[in-house]
């Protein structure tokens, strides 16, 4: 088998499903949020006030009739961006090699961007006798080999390596020469980060959102870390505006219930009580009276009572005049 770096490959986009688009309010107040019904959430902004800085500056062009959102510096088509998961879906053409007719070839630079190659993404090599490789910086940091066998079923192969070829694509590729991916992290620059935290642009006491390093293994390569921002559970919006979120509405709508089952139970507990108050009361009053009766009949017979009763029925008592 001959072994050819490059030689009749494409690669094909492994795409997860689109997260649900936030329905909070997403960009800066007066900052035109939308594009061709792609919503564009701060830090990424088409005007100038809007984003962050140049590099999550979002172009929309419409001159085609359709519009077309790319992102600054490349031109990459952007379908998705998600402020929740801290990612954003772009297109990336096939790159074809050795094809006849067909030849293409992709090259993108994410260095000293705030971007970098997610690891949700596979990298798929289809041909004959392929040696497929992912390089940064003149280094091979992964790759594979597809293998053909005659009679061998193709969608069975997919998944084998046997006419094609599947890795992981690493999440610290920042240098895709050889590599087409579709979802991209990203993050602030902590050092921006960090002036925004300074002049008050962003609040890290709030306990709506949390901010933490980007988890990579390439810092080294990077002008600076990578900062994220998520809500927190029970919490949605956008985290990168002011670092404050908002309640989840499924969380406040399920917290009303619970709230009016507790106003519920209270209401209940309160006449409850009060019924237990006034049946006490009430066993009181009668054991109260019950005790005065018990005393004056103890009392009645004390002082002759009983003779005088007897003298009273039988008409022995004699009632002096004065």
């Amino acid at each position: 088998m001959a072994a050819v770096e490059l030689t009749v490959f494409h690669v094909i986009l492994l795409f997860w499903s689109l997260r649900t688009a936030e329905s909070q309010v997403m960009a800066l107040t007066g900052c035109e949020s939308y594009c061709g019904g792609i919503e564009i959430p701060y830090p990424f902004g088409m005007t100038k006030g809007c984003f962050l800085d140049e590099r999550f500056k979002i172009h929309c062009n419409s001159s085609s009739g359709v519009p077309k959102l790319t992102l600054n510096g490349t031109d990459l088509p952007v379908i998705y961006i998600s402020v929740s998961y801290s990612t954003i879906y772009v297109k990336f053409p096939i790159a074809f090699a050795n094809c006849g007719v067909k030849e293409r070839s992709t090259v993108v630079d994410l260095e000293g961007s705030p971007f970098l190659f997610s690891s949700e993404d596979d990298f798929v090599a289809r041909g004959c006798s392929n040696l497929t490789l992912m390089h940064q910086k003149n280094s091979t940091v992964g790759g594979c080999v597809s293998i053909c066998y005659e009679n061998r079923d193709r969608l069975i192969a997919s998944c084998s390596g046997i006419n094609s070829c599947k890795t992981r694509d690493p999440s610290d590729m920042i240098d895709g020469d050889s590599a087409l991916v579709v979802v991209l992290d990203w993050g602030i620059d902590r050092r921006v980060f960090e002036s925004l935290v300074r002049n008050g642009s962003y609040n890290t006491l709030s306990y709506t959102s949390t901010c933490k390093d980007m988890n990579t293994s390439i810092n080294s390569t990077i002008q600076s870390p990578i900062v994220q921002c998520s809500c927190n559970p029970d919490f949605e919006g956008n985290p990168y505006l002011s670092g404050i979120c908002q309640e989840d509405t499924a969380y406040v709508s399920y917290r009303r219930k619970i709230n009016a089952k507790m106003a519920g139970l209270g209401v209940g507990v309160g006449f409850g009580a009060l019924f237990l108050f006034i049946g006490l009361w009430w066993l009181y009053k009668v054991f109260k009276r019950k005790r005065c009766e018990k005393l004056e009949k103890k009392y009645f017979k004390r002082n002759g009572g009983l003779l005088l009763q007897e003298q009273l029925s039988s008409g022995e008592v004699n009632v002096e005049k004065i």
